[in-house]
């Protein structure tokens, strides 16, 4: 099957300017992406629909105007709807197929358009507020979408779950289970893609090159370096060439937190998880245990079933096997692998994701280990990751599973999602 070739969001706003210039009469000079279509740029409905032709036609895309999918439907509907947005909309539905040509008829067509699933935004975040889209229902799922990043987020309802594993085999520090008490939140519906991670770089400013080793930028002379999925183009950051949807790897802990900060909207500066910084928005292992398996008990997401390569991506490497980054044996985070009940992607496999708790192997033994909201904030220099991934085996893919890294590590096999309160 033939690759499709994504153009980037940066991209899709420069030609969707391009092509605003032309249609509107307006020199382009005088266009960027944040100018609003109708307060801005004075565009009446007619104009409006001309203007969305003209995309269409120029990406070979259909812009449906009653398109079922949330995340579509939540952009198109925003109030001061912006060339950005209209770029962020050709950029979802990208491989749709040639455009209609009986748009502004009689409003009736066809309407059945398949949309990507993969949300995640590149380009650079402007800033606006507010951070969240406004709730968008998928079927009888509500779910949220940051505007800063354009995650799909799950909301998690509050319940007295149980941790751990009674079986006695199991490691001992998953044992004992307990049940604990755990607010609503929304998790990340997937992990962080390097296509948002640019963002995120792009969105901040200069930084020092310490600061870039301490998230991700490995040293020339670590093998590791050659399967960095993203790299810098003068001053912007993008994914490498087919990898755009991969899970952002090779990002320590402090990387993760800074994205984490940044993606809710608070200073990403004080990234470093000491004394006096703030807690940033990557999960306690008690939120990502919960959502990985539900209030009950599951050995998997999915519940007893044995894994296969149908339910996760796990145990895919092979001794002597080398790689480039895009053969790196990773699935797209938006391939329906892992699925949690709650619906999130990759609980189980494909890559582990860095937890908020400080690892102790008898922290679940401990009195706190069964308080409301447990998390261990006692400093222990080694940072907790759940899920396993595509280099171990499903034994470390099971939802009870724990293990520990220093905050600095990083790993080919090792990313990360975020939480955040119930907006």
């Amino acid at each position: 099957m033939a690759t499709i070739e994504r153009l980037g969001l940066e991209e899709i706003e420069r030609r969707v300017c391009d092509v605003a210039s032309e249609q509107l009469s307006i020199p382009r000079a005088k266009l960027a992406p944040g100018l609003r279509i109708v307060q801005d740029l004075h565009v009446d409905s007619l104009d409006l629909v001309e203007l969305f032709m003209e995309v269409e036609e120029a990406f070979d895309v259909t812009l449906p105007d009653r398109s079922a999918d949330p995340v579509f439907k939540a952009v198109f509907t925003r109030p001061d709807f912006r060339l950005a947005d209209l770029a962020e909309l050709v950029y979802l539905v990208q491989g749709s197929g040639a455009p209609r040509s009986d748009r502004g008829r009689d409003g009736e067509g066809d309407a059945h358009t398949t949309i990507a699933g993969f949300t995640q935004l590149g380009g650079r975040w402007e800033g606006r507020s507010p951070v969240w889209e406004v709730p968008i229902a998928d079927g009888a799922v509500m779910s949220y979408r940051r505007r800063t990043d354009g995650m799909r987020c799950l909301p998690i309802p509050s319940a007295v779950a149980e941790l751990g594993d009674e079986n006695p085999d199991a490691p001992r520090d998953e044992r004992p289970v307990r049940r604990v008490e755990i607010d609503a939140f929304v998790i990340d519906a997937e992990p962080v893609s390097t296509t948002a991670y640019c963002r995120f770089l792009n969105s901040i400013g200069e930084v020092g090159p310490d600061v870039l080793a301490d998230w991700f930028v490995l040293h020339p002379d670590d093998d590791r370096d050659e399967h960095h999925l993203v790299r810098r183009e003068g001053s912007t950051w993008r994914p490498l060439p087919g990898v755009d949807r991969k899970p952002m790897i090779l990002v320590s802990w402090f990387g993760a937190n800074a994205y984490s900060l940044w993606a809710l909207g608070c200073d990403w500066r004080r990234y470093g998880g000491g004394a006096g910084d703030p807690e940033g928005f990557l999960p306690t292992e008690a939120q990502w245990e919960y959502a990985s398996r539900g209030a009950s008990r599951r050995t998997f997401p999915w519940g007893e079933a044995s894994p296969s390569p149908e339910l996760l991506q796990f145990g895919r490497h092979r001794r002597g096997a080398s790689y480039v980054p895009a053969t790196l044996p990773m699935a797209d985070v938006n391939v329906d692998l892992g699925v949690s009940p709650f619906g999130a992607r990759h609980m189980a496999g494909n890559v582990w994701h860095w937890c908020r708790d400080w690892y102790a192997a008898d922290f679940p033994g401990r009195p706190e280990a069964s308080a409301p909201n447990p998390a261990n904030r006692t400093p222990t220099g080694v940072r907790a990751e759940r899920g396993g991934s595509w280099v171990g085996p499903a034994s470390l893919c099971r939802s009870s599973a724990r293990r520990g890294r220093p905050p600095s590590a990083r790993g080919r096999c090792l990313g990360f999602r975020c939480v955040a309160p119930l907006p």
